[in-house]
């Protein structure tokens, strides 16, 4: 009863944090802010999270669990069918949703710490390792793709959908930007089409 009375309020404070950071950006949602939102004591957050370093690592966290419903709608199919959708698979990796289930800000604005915090590296680092690693395993599953290097396949792709949403970011036109989108798609088809035919 006590660790599930711990886990509720470990995560109602890293929302809290998260939404805040959606609206006044990472780097000013302090813990008294937090605190504030969510009418507690700031002495509270710092007995769970006694740094707000402690607190971006387990938002690095809170962001993998969000990140990976993208997945969900790939693994009920193929627990349906032995042969992956490759095309739903695509339309996965790229939807829109992944905006939906987290904020780019956010998203980013932890990004960014890495370059200065090893701790928060080493999250950030595990968080995309687990993202590899479920696509690594839906690749699997596949009987033709799942012959082939799926490991290396899921890395590739990463590195596609990664430096897509990267860049697709600071495109604003619409028809540019859905242009540039189909591009980054076929990318990612050709990649698994190679896989295939070699098969």
């Amino acid at each position: 009863m006590k660790n599930s009375i711990r886990a509720a309020r470990e995560s109602e404070i890293v929302e809290g944090f998260y939404k805040l950071a959606q609206e006044v950006g990472l780097e000013n949602a302090s813990i008294a802010k937090i605190a504030k939102r969510l009418e507690i004591p700031p002495s509270l957050i710092m007995h769970y999270f006694p740094t707000k370093d402690i607190l971006i690592q387990e938002l690095i966290t809170f962001i993998l669990e969000h990140y990976q419903l993208i997945y969900e709608p790939i693994l009920t199919q193929l627990s349906t069918s032995k042969s992956l959708d490759v095309d739903n698979l695509v339309e996965r990796l790229f939807s829109r949703e992944w905006n939906l289930l987290f904020d780019d800000g956010v998203f980013y604005s932890c990004y960014a710490l890495t370059f200065r915090n090893p701790t928060i590296r080493e999250a950030y680092k595990d968080l995309h390792g687990a993202l590899r690693r479920t696509l690594d395993e839906i690749l699997q599953q596949d009987p033709v793709l799942g012959k082939g290097d799926t490991e290396r396949l899921a890395e590739q792709i990463f590195v596609v959908v990664e430096g897509a949403y990267y860049y697709l970011g600071m495109i604003d036109d619409r028809v540019e930007y859905a242009t540039k989108l189909e591009f980054f798609k076929q990318q990612v088809i050709d990649l698994l089409k190679v896989v295939s035919v070699g098969e």
